[in-house]
């Protein structure tokens, strides 16, 4: 239906604007042109319809106007997910039938950033109080159409005597409905003028974006359009203490969390968070601890790449067209560019050029950039490892011979850059390691052998295939599928003070050690699916040095039977107490891992690499915050992976193990094993009562209860205890 045909239905729907000028009458959130008047006519006293709603809600403002006087109006669609009318409430809903609605409305102003550039800005002025913007309250309902659920909301709050009519304002709404004990909502947006034209659509990021990690993006109890927490989140928007909560200014800052410049160099006690008047407490987001640790929100990604928060949206472009010290100096909040002193001190602080206006930082910041790493906006958040500089670096397996059991395998392998063409010499590469694990069944055995300087290392031939005689043999009592898989890294110097590590995507390949049939290793977690909040590993997010960068991959090592009793013993206190050591099981880690500060059990503690002495690190996963809401198991998973079935298919027990305090070795913990079901499952609810009720249903034997009640079509299978209710 187009934009006319829908207004053509509405108007001969009755809806109408009770002698108001009529604006925007259009489609998603704009005006649509010249004002048209309309009749004043009292609305129908139809009923609402006896028809039962069901699941779902939706919610749409198809207009909104304001009259000379400054009164504002608007209407909007209730329905369930099936188009059912609902019955619109200003206050809580006392039945499944009634939504309740909360409205705001905010002019959007776009005003000069001084200087000789003359480069303007827009902001938010919430009308209803912008500097503690709320909801108007004192609004009254009227019901329009009770056959397609279509109601106005008339303001209590007055637009300003004299108020700009040419200005774009902008309406949003919370719709909060509970059905089958599970709460939905929808955040509609309506953008008008009132005296007509196209309204101004300021929209730098999008929910879309946001539900990359956060999946669903929801605050304040239910609200979960960017678009409605930009209209309160305006720029004089303050919390009770005073700290800023305008949209940009918070939003950097949170996500900055663990970066920011003056915690991370400030002294114990530092920190960054915002108070609350409901709670009458601060919600930290980044806090310095007193042995100068810095915990809270960790950005999942490079923190100096924009673009998965700045790529979408009408206006997404201004993150680079229109620096401003209001969004710059979040991230960088020990840095003051402006005229006025700022928390990070008085003008000029650490800002070499001195104080300049918000109009003038493009002047120097400009949109495009030069060269890498100049000071251009772009320039300065290029990520070294997405240089253009970088060549790509490869390993591509073609062969791999005398791969029986008891035999030491023969690898034939090229090395290539993106374009394809093959290295002739390995010296220029930091690391060129392969790992073969087996089976695939579920890995226990990992044998890795290092290529770079290598005896058994021969090539390139001409086609520039070097080949490498491994010096470790397959177990003689291996059966079944193994992997083959391959890392590799160099740093590149892109400028004199600039470098960056290149790795090579991590290749796996499969081959059987006898006559058995080739079985591939199961696929739980999808490598794209961690890119949705991570991005592309060894470019976007690091782990072991680069290197690792395949889900695939990464289970040769973090296999049932592996832990951090290499790098615990290491450590003499550990030793000492006769420490549990930590499972490294990659199912248990990861779901650990982002589970989290919701971890009953604190802290976790898993110790890693270390370079030089005591050779290890301490890894507290137990303050990681997960953006998103954890029951969405295919947030990571494909294919149904983590239903029962198909898991625990072929999944070995996690095995458990401790330090012996006479010597450090690595010994069999209380119990020894923890079976697959049980691993994963009280990875994260991991609570006294939750790990009893696992074992309670667990039998000596090591059989697994768990499919009785938790299989697919029982009565608490995963799929219904991990379910979600909401809407988009």
């Amino acid at each position: 239906m187009t934009c006319a045909e829908m207004r053509a239905s509405r108007i001969l729907l009755g809806i109408v604007l009770l002698g108001l000028t009529a604006v925007g009458l259009g489609c998603g959130g704009g005006g649509n042109g010249a004002p048209s008047a309309t009749a004043t006519v009292t609305p129908t006293a139809t009923p609402v319809p006896t028809t039962v709603a069901g699941a779902g809600l939706q919610s749409e403002i198809t207009a909104a106007s304001a009259d000379t006087t400054g009164k504002v109006s608007a209407i909007f669609t209730l329905t369930d997910g099936g188009g059912v009318p609902l019955t619109a409430t200003l206050s809580a809903a006392q039945s499944s039938q009634q939504a309740r609605v909360r409205l705001t409305i905010a002019q959007l102003e776009q005003y000069a950033g001084g200087g000789e550039l003359g480069n303007t800005f827009f902001r938010y002025i919430n009308q209803i109080n912008n500097t503690a913007p709320a909801y108007d309250s004192k609004g009254t309902l009227v019901l329009l159409d009770a056959a397609s659920g279509t109601w106005q909301y008339t303001f209590g709050t007055m637009l300003p005597a004299g108020y700009d009519r040419s200005q774009t304002y902008t309406v949003g709404m919370q719709v909060d409905r509970t059905f089958a004990g599970q709460q939905v909502g929808v955040n509609p947006v309506f953008d008008f003028v009132p005296g007509g034209g196209a309204p101004t659509v300021w929209e730098d990021t999008t929910t879309a974006q946001c539900n990359q990690c956060h999946q669903p993006l929801i605050a304040h109890g239910n609200r979960r359009e960017v678009r409605l927490c930009k209209l309160c989140h305006a720029e004089s928007a303050t919390d009770p203490k005073g700290q800023s909560i305008d949209f940009r200014h918070m939003i950097h800052k949170i996500h900055a969390g663990k970066e920011l410049p003056s915690v991370v160099a400030g002294p114990p006690g530092s920190f960054y968070g915002i108070y609350s008047g409901f709670s009458m407490s601060y919600a930290i987001f980044s806090e310095k601890l007193d042995d100068g640790s810095v915990i809270g929100v960790g950005f999942p990604r490079n923190l100096e790449e924009c673009l998965p928060c700045h790529s979408e949206g009408p206006t997404a472009a201004f993150h680079a067209e229109k620096p401003s010290t209001p969004a710059c100096a979040t991230c960088h909040d020990d840095v003051n560019p402006s005229l006025q002193t700022t928390a990070a001190g008085p003008p000029g602080t650490k800002h070499s050029p001195g104080g300049y206006a918000d109009g003038q930082c493009s002047g120097c910041h400009a949109a495009t950039q030069d060269k890498e790493f100049d000071i251009s906006v772009p320039g300065a958040h290029v990520v070294p490892e997405r240089s253009a500089q970088l060549q790509g670096l490869n390993v591509s397996i073609t062969n791999v011979a005398n791969h029986a059991a008891g035999q030491a395998p023969v690898i034939s392998f090229m090395v290539t850059n993106n374009a394809g063409t093959p290295l002739r010499d390995l010296n220029g590469l930091s690391s060129l390691t392969f790992n073969y694990a087996g089976p695939t069944t579920d890995y226990t055995d990992v044998i890795s052998a290092a290529a770079k300087g290598s005896s058994g290392l021969t090539g390139p031939d001409d086609a520039g295939v070097f080949q490498l005689a491994t010096a470790t043999p397959i177990p003689a009592d291996a059966t079944g599928t193994w992997s083959l898989g391959a890392e590799a890294r160099r740093t590149v110097q892109l400028t004199s003070s600039v470098s960056a590590t290149e790795a090579a995507p991590n290749p796996v390949v499969t081959f059987t050690v006898d006559d058995s049939m080739p079985l591939a290793r199961r696929v739980e977690v999808a490598n794209e699916n961690c890119r949705r909040c991570h991005g592309e590993f060894s470019k976007d997010f690091s782990i072991h040095g680069g290197s690792r960068n395949n889900t695939q991959y990464c289970v040769f090592c973090h296999n049932p039977s592996a832990s951090d009793a290499e790098r615990r013993d290491r450590d003499p206190a550990a030793v000492a107490a006769g420490e549990n050591n930590a499972t490294i099981n990659f199912r248990v880690m990861i779901h650990k891992i982002h589970r989290g500060e919701a971890l009953e059990q604190q802290p976790y503690l898993v110790y890693g690499f270390g370079s030089g002495m005591p050779g290890y690190t301490i890894h507290d996963f137990g303050e990681v915050r997960f953006p998103g809401d954890l029951r969405l198991c295919a947030t990571c998973h494909v294919d149904d992976s983590q239903l029962i079935p198909p898991y625990p298919n072929t999944a070995l027990p996690t095995l458990r193990t401790k330090l012996d305090p006479a010597n450090g070795n690595e010994i069999p913990a209380d119990p020894p094993a923890v079976q697959p079901i049980t691993s994963v499952c009280t990875a994260c609810h991991d609570a006294d009562a939750a790990m009893a009720h696992a074992a309670t249903n667990t039998t000596a034997a090591g059989v697994e209860a768990c499919p009785v009640c938790h299989a697919e079509g029982a009565a608490f299978a995963v799929s219904n205890v991990h379910a979600v209710g909401g809407s988009d």
